[in-house]
C-alpha cells in the first residue's frame, strides 16, 4: 500500500477549506457592511453637528440676522459628503449669503425659504466637481433631508426676528406715545387750571357787575313803579339773585326732565310765591300752576311726602 493520503482525511481537508473560504466571504461581507455603517454614522453626525451648531448661532440673540444667515451657510459644507469640494449660498429677501468658494455648478440642490407661508428665498447647495450618482444626483437622500431642515429653520428664524423687530418697534412707539399723552396731560393740566381761574375771574367779575350795577338800577325802578310793576321788579331781583347762586344748577342736576316752566316756577316757589301770585305773574290759570306744582313734586320723588316745596327748593 502507497504512502497517500486517505480518501477520508481528503474530503475532511476539501469540506474545511471551503467553509474557511465562507467564513473568508462573510468576513468580508461582514467589513463591508461595517465600513458602510460607519460612513453612514459619520454623515448622521456632521448632520447633527450642523442642526446643533445653527441652534447654537440662534441662541445668540444679541446677532443681526445678516451674521446668522451668514454664519449658518458657513456650517453647511462641512456636513455634506464631500466638503472639499461643497459650497452654498441663501437668497432671501433680495440678500445674497454664500460661502467664500461659492459658484453655481450643474451638481446643485435646492430649497425654499417659506416665511409666514410666503415663498422668500432659496437655499442651494453645490458641488464644485462631478461625484458618484446617488439618490439625488451625487446628492444622499439624507442630505435633502438636511436641505430641507434647514431652510425650513432659516424661514422661523426670519419670522421669529421680524416678530422680535415689530415688538421693539411697538414698544418704542408704545414709550413714545406715553411721552407725548403725559405732555399732553401737562398742557390739558394747565389749560384747566387757566380755564378754573378765569371762570373764578369772571364770576367774581359778574357778581360785582350785578351788586354795583343791576341791582341797584332794579331798585330805583320798584321806587317808580306800581304795584303789578314791583311784583315783577321783585321776581325780577330774586331771579337775578339765583342766577349768581348755584340753584338753576343744582335743580337741573338733581332733576334733569324739569321743562323749563317748572324749572320757572320753582324758582318762584323757592322765592316765596304763593300759586295766586305765580299765576298772576306767569299769565296762566291759578289751576295750572297747581298742576305743574304736582309735576314737579312727582319729578323730585316728593309726592307722598309730607315736604313743604317751598322748603324742600330752599335747601337746593
Amino acid at each position: 500500500m502507497t504512502k497517500t493520503q486517505h480518501p477520508l482525511e481528503l474530503a475532511t481537508l476539501l469540506k474545511r477549506n471551503q467553509e474557511l473560504e465562507r467564513l473568508t466571504q462573510a468576513h468580508t461581507r461582514m467589513e463591508q457592511a461595517l465600513k458602510i455603517q460607519a460612513h453612514d454614522l459619520k454623515e448622521r453626525i456632521k448632520e447633527i453637528n450642523c442642526l446643533y451648531g445653527i441652534s447654537k448661532v440662534v441662541e445668540r440673540t444679541e446677532l443681526p440676522l445678516e451674521v446668522i444667515f451668514q454664519q449658518v451657510i458657513d456650517l453647511i459644507p462641512a456636513s455634506w459628503q464631500y466638503p472639499e469640494i461643497t459650497c452654498a449660498q441663501l437668497l432671501i429677501n433680495h440678500q445674497s449669503y454664500r460661502t467664500a468658494n461659492y459658484r453655481n455648478t450643474f451638481w446643485h440642490q435646492r430649497a425654499d425659504i417659506v416665511v409666514y407661508g410666503q415663498v422668500l428665498g432659496v437655499m442651494t447647495v453645490c458641488y464644485l466637481e462631478k461625484r458618484p450618482e446617488k439618490e439625488e444626483g451625487p446628492f444622499l437622500k439624507e442630505e435633502r433631508s438636511l436641505l430641507n431642515a434647514i431652510a425650513e429653520r432659516i424661514g422661523r428664524i426670519y419670522e421669529h426676528k421680524q416678530a422680535e423687530q415689530a415688538l421693539g418697534q411697538s414698544e418704542q412707539k408704545l414709550k413714545e406715545q406715553n411721552l407725548l399723552l403725559k405732555d399732553k396731560n401737562i398742557a390739558l393740566r394747565e389749560v384747566m387750571n387757566q380755564l378754573i381761574t378765569e371762570k373764578e375771574t369772571l364770576e367774581k367779575n359778574v357778581l360785582a357787575n350785578v351788586d354795583q350795577l343791576l341791582l341797584p338800577l332794579v331798585k330805583k325802578l320798584k321806587n317808580k313803579g306800581s304795584a303789578i310793576d314791583q311784583e315783577y321788579l321783585n321776581l325780577l331781583e330774586e331771579n337775578i339773585r339765583h342766577l349768581t347762586s348755584s340753584f338753576g344748577t343744582q335743580i337741573s342736576r338733581k332733576n334733569p326732565t324739569l321743562t323749563p316752566r317748572e324749572n320757572e316756577i320753582c324758582n318762584m316757589v323757592r322765592s316765596g310765591l304763593s300759586s295766586k301770585e305765580a299765576a298772576k305773574l306767569l299769565n296762566i290759570s291759578y289751576r295750572s300752576v297747581e298742576t305743574y306744582r304736582n309735576y314737579i313734586r312727582k319729578k323730585l320723588g316728593i309726592t307722598n311726602k309730607k315736604v313743604n316745596l317751598a322748603t324742600y327748593l330752599s335747601t337746593l
